[in-house]
């Protein structure tokens, strides 16, 4: 099959965003690998009895609600987050992705979600993410672009202690061995038309816009590239960096000894930057603001969700 290319944001965000204050409307779609049973399963680990969604606790007035029913996906638009659930694929080797769709690219990434990339995308649309534009490699290397997106992982220790770390303390350049200290951002990846090549060789024979040919849309990043470490068009967030495999000077690796193990549950959170003027309204209305940055000082996320979400089994 044939592809024709779409790299400017499609109307289908806009439904989408549509779906995070009704989260009922439409019909949901299925996680990878998702069953009914899943969806109904209680978390199997919860260690006290109020650590419920937020949806119970405040019918109706929750800043934390669940995006699908059967996806490990939540927005906080309270605190302008969205929240998902993972878990370890990887400790040790080269990596292209932080973190990827499970059942796409667990042996580049540290990270599998069991989710779908366009449900994560329009979560950071509905708390004011503003996406950019994906990289481009000819006629000359421009950088991803988009707002700078900060990643906390938290998961439990041996001893059931909550643990919090940047997402860069688990990934390090594979040449010095020393922590990446990049800012991921928001390109966005781009759309992709179905069509056939067939379909795309007549209709520029007949003087035809192979764009104008109908066929199903899909989002790019649906290939894996959800959390990228290496730089990809599909990518959903990328680093605003030359890091590709002809770049010899700039790649990562798993930071082995920081990386839990295999097969841990973990809870990533994607915190967009406050932009300079966003930093001191919230001074203003709120001095609890004054001792955190949006990467830092998170008080206890998870006592709002569930334990760990079971979308995340094998």
């Amino acid at each position: 099959m044939g592809t024709t290319y779409r790299n400017q944001p499609s109307v289908a965000w806009v439904v989408l965003a549509l779906l995070v204050p009704g989260l009922q409307m439409g019909t949901p779609v299925q996680a990878q690998d998702e069953t009914a049973a899943e969806e109904k399963a209680l978390p199997a680990e919860t260690e006290k009895d109020d650590v419920k969604p937020a949806e119970e606790k405040e019918p109706g007035k929750a800043a934390i609600r669940k995006l699908m029913p059967n996806m490990p996906v939540w927005i906080d638009t309270k605190r302008k987050m969205v929240i998902l659930d993972g878990e370890i694929c990887l400790r040790r080797g080269s990596l292209e992705m932080f973190a990827c769709l499970r059942g796409t690219k667990e042996h580049e990434s540290v990270v599998a979600i069991a989710a779908d990339a366009y449900v994560v995308h329009a979560g950071l649309l509905a708390i004011g993410a503003e996406q950019g534009k994906p990289v481009e490699f000819d006629p000359e290397y421009q950088a991803p672009s988009g707002q700078k997106i900060d990643v906390l992982v938290q998961w439990k220790d041996a001893d059931g202690k909550l643990q919090t770390r940047k997402a860069q303390d688990w990934v390090r350049d594979a040449r010095t061995k020393k922590v990446m200290n990049y800012d991921w951002v928001f390109p966005g990846s781009y759309f992709w038309k179905d069509v056939s090549l067939e379909a795309v060789q007549k209709a520029k024979e007949e003087g035809i816009d192979p764009d104008t040919l109908p066929g199903k849309m899909v989002y790019a990043a649906e290939g894996g590239e959800l959390i990228c470490v290496s730089n990809f068009k599909s990518s959903m967030m990328d680093l605003p960096v030359p890091s590709t495999d002809a770049n010899n000077d700039l790649w990562f690796e798993a930071f082995t000894e920081n990386i839990p193990a295999e097969g841990t549950k973990v809870r990533l959170f994607l915190i967009p930057q406050k932009k300079k003027n966003e930093k001191q309204v919230d001074k203003a209305s709120d001095a609890a603001d004054e001792k955190k940055e949006s990467s830092t000082g998170l008080s206890e996320p998870m006592s709002e969700l569930p334990d760990f979400s079971l979308g995340t089994e094998n």
